[in-house]
């Protein structure tokens, strides 16, 4: 049971390039826009006073920068095979206090939940992994990259859970990838929904 289990995370391990990609573009584009000139075309004066917009822009960049060092923080311990600590780091991603009203929190959330999920998959512990990935998707407000991505991850933990159950309880195990297959199926459909509005959006 313990081998099957052990195969599995390992084949089920992928590198996490995509969710940190997408953050950093996220990073990248509001620091453009925040930097971007007045309709005026007039450079803003250092001493000016900022307005409402501009303090919500710096407020975001901030909440984000420090989940980008949280993260980074984790791919270190992660290197040095310090499980426990890069997982202390993402739940400290859960704890940053975002702009009201900005999605961006909520998809920074559910990216720091997914790899969550995925670094307590990794040790073995299935139940927190998904009682994470669980709480992310009801507290969702909105179809995202993101909320796809970590219904993805929730198939994957049920897919270990079915694992682990197989040697015991074949008929438990079935019913637990049944449950996969209809996260897995939820992703592909939020997926789907998103390509087609994008190329409505485009003309497409």
């Amino acid at each position: 049971m313990a081998t099957a289990l052990s195969t599995y995370l390992q084949n089920s391990r992928a590198v996490e390039v995509v969710s940190k990609t997408i953050l950093s573009l996220v990073l990248l584009a509001i620091a453009a826009t925040a930097g971007c000139k007045t309709s005026s075309d007039e450079p803003q004066r250092v001493t000016e006073i900022t307005e409402p917009r501009d303090a919500v822009s710096e407020e975001l960049m901030l909440a984000l920068g420090q989940a980008k060092n949280f993260h980074g923080k984790a791919d270190v311990y992660v290197k040095n095979g310090d499980v426990a600590k890069a997982i202390a780091e993402v739940e400290r991603v859960l704890s940053i206090p975002f702009p009201k009203d900005a999605p961006e929190g909520e998809d920074v959330t559910l990216d720091a939940r997914a790899r969550l999920a995925k670094l307590l998959l990794g040790k073995g512990d299935i139940a927190a992994a998904r009682s994470v990935v669980t709480t992310g998707i009801e507290s969702a407000t909105r179809d995202s990259f993101f909320l796809a991505n970590l219904h993805t991850v929730h198939g994957e933990v049920l897919e270990a859970q079915a694992v682990l159950l197989a040697d015991t309880d074949s008929q438990a195990a079935k019913g637990v990838r049944l449950e996969a297959i209809a996260a897995f199926d939820r992703s592909i459909a939020i997926n789907e929904k998103l390509q087609k509005q994008l190329l409505e959006e485009s003309g497409q």
